[in-house]
């Protein structure tokens, strides 16, 4: 019950705290009509965000999985192809990489989909994090537990599936609820290939309407029933890995 009373004070707090910043931005005036108007436009644009999240977010585990087979490789090639890969990530923001990808790169291929290009560079962009996640997860578990498994016999798909990924699971999940988090956000930055997502749904009628105090008020709230959702499951899960553990 204290928990609940703390926490209940503590969003009070942060509530007040951004009430009082719009109200003394906006002269004490807020008005939201012009973004009711807009409903669908901003409701169609939150649920792209939501589609090409999740789209992202599962292709981005494929991504960091293959990445890290690449790079655990005994092929030159494909370990020097994944580290140049991430190395690239790490070093370019992600808005210069949705510029490229959708203006040079979709464009050299044919692909004019604001969605496939959007959810494609999401995808390759966290999952660089991700296999390194996944990598730090599989090295932590014990050389003696390699042995065990290799002693009674176990192929590398056995001792990858029944002992390795079990551990590796429980370890990873809460970075990447941080990813999946970033992942949602970084949706954003597609509003740069105009596409009708959150961001530039709102934007588009902040510019007609030049109410931005309530548009910016519109995006945070929309981003946090996105995000905030998705982390409380994350963490669930991982505290039903922890108690089977």
């Amino acid at each position: 019950m204290k928990k609940k009373i703390s926490l209940l004070i503590a969003l009070t707090i942060y509530f007040l705290f951004y009430v009082f910043v719009a109200l003394r931005f906006n002269s004490g005036k807020l008005e939201f009509e012009s973004f009711w108007l807009f409903r669908n436009v901003i409701f169609e644009g939150w649920i792209n965000t939501i589609s090409i999240s999740l789209v992202a977010i599962v292709l981005s585990l494929f991504v960091g999985l293959i990445l890290y087979a690449m790079h655990e490789s005994r092929f030159n090639v494909l370990k020097y192809l994944a580290e140049i890969h991430k190395t690239i990530i790490f070093g370019t923001p992600l808005l210069v990489l949705a510029i490229i990808a959708f203006y040079y790169i979709g464009f050299a291929f044919n692909v004019n989909s604001e969605f496939i290009v959007g959810s494609i560079t999401l995808a390759l962009y966290i999952g660089a994090y991700i296999a390194d996640i996944y990598k730090g997860a599989i090295e932590s578990i014990h050389i003696n537990q390699w042995q065990s498994a290799k002693m009674f016999g176990f192929t590398k798909y056995q001792t990858y599936r029944y002992i390795i990924f079990p551990q590796v699971i429980k370890s990873i999940l809460p970075p990447l609820a941080g990813q999946f988090a970033l992942t949602i956000k970084g949706s954003a930055l597609l509003a740069y290939m105009s596409m009708n997502e959150l961001l530039n749904a709102v934007t588009n009628v902040q510019a007609n309407s030049f109410r931005y105090t309530e548009g910016f008020i519109i995006m945070t709230v929309g981003y946090w029933i996105i995000t905030v959702p998705l982390i409380t499951f994350v963490r669930k899960l991982e505290n039903k890995s922890n108690y089977r553990m």
